[in-house]
């Protein structure tokens, strides 16, 4: 499950905020299957008030693959959201897989992130991206929420946006939206850009995906992200 691990990396979070600005809050839960079979469980909760946004969420193991190895993940971001999109402030990520445990916590001022705290401590490596090159870049659960939120009818497909999480660089690219029988859709790409090993680039950067729209309550939902992986064809399924 790496390539899911790294680009549905999970996402428990609150914060107060003012009363001047109308609350919109939502959450989401998305069954993850690979070949069929569910493996795991994406959740998650946002909330934005006027300029701000907090998301937090799970990313885990279920059914049979939760038996054979367990893995989760759980995450919380704040932020600022304008008409340019979600700027990141702190995003803070604990879990693991099997017997690995991991915190981290990254800091953006100015639009640059900062490692703040890594335990364990990951060694540097060669193919590690230049954080001081990192300006204007997200995390992985702010472009998750961005991706999968309900939005206004005609802002659908429009979160496509660059990723970074203490070590990898990656992108969301995102086409135009099209109508399709009972919604609309769009396609994607989910594209490795720098941090990986020149066994993973080799392998492959690029993997496609679909995502899928229906009305729902007057906003738009996305019900099923259809997506390729190094494991065979996998969904994202809204439940």
């Amino acid at each position: 499950m790496r390539t899911l691990a790294i680009a549905l990396t999970a996402l428990v979070f609150s914060a107060p905020f003012g009363a001047q600005a109308q609350e919109l809050r939502q959450s989401a839960r998305f069954d993850v299957e690979i070949r069929g079979l569910t493996v795991g469980r994406l959740s998650f909760t946002g909330v934005e008030n006027g300029t701000s946004y907090a998301v937090s969420g799970t990313m885990q193991s279920t059914g049979l693959a939760g038996m054979l190895r367990k893995m989760r993940y759980d995450a919380n971001v704040r932020g600022t959201v304008s008409d340019r999109g979600f700027a990141p402030q702190r995003y803070e990520q604990t879990g693991g897989a099997g017997k690995g445990y991991s915190e981290e916590t990254v800091v953006w001022q100015a639009g640059l992130p900062r490692i703040e705290r890594q335990e364990p401590a990951k060694p540097p490596r060669p193919t590690d991206p230049d954080p001081a090159q990192q300006r204007g870049t997200v995390d992985t659960l702010t472009a998750l929420y961005a991706t999968l939120r309900d939005v206004a009818p005609g802002q659908e497909c429009k979160s496509s946006v660059i990723m970074y999480d203490g070590r990898y660089r990656m992108q969301l690219r995102i086409a135009a939206a099209k109508p399709v029988e009972g919604g609309v859709a769009c396609s994607g790409e989910y594209i490795r850009l720098a941090g990986f090993t020149p066994e993973e680039m080799a392998e492959r950067t690029r993997f496609p995906f679909t995502l899928r729209y229906v009305p729902t309550e007057g906003r738009m939902r996305v019900t099923e992200v259809a997506m390729d992986s190094l494991y065979g064809s996998a969904r994202l399924v809204r439940k």
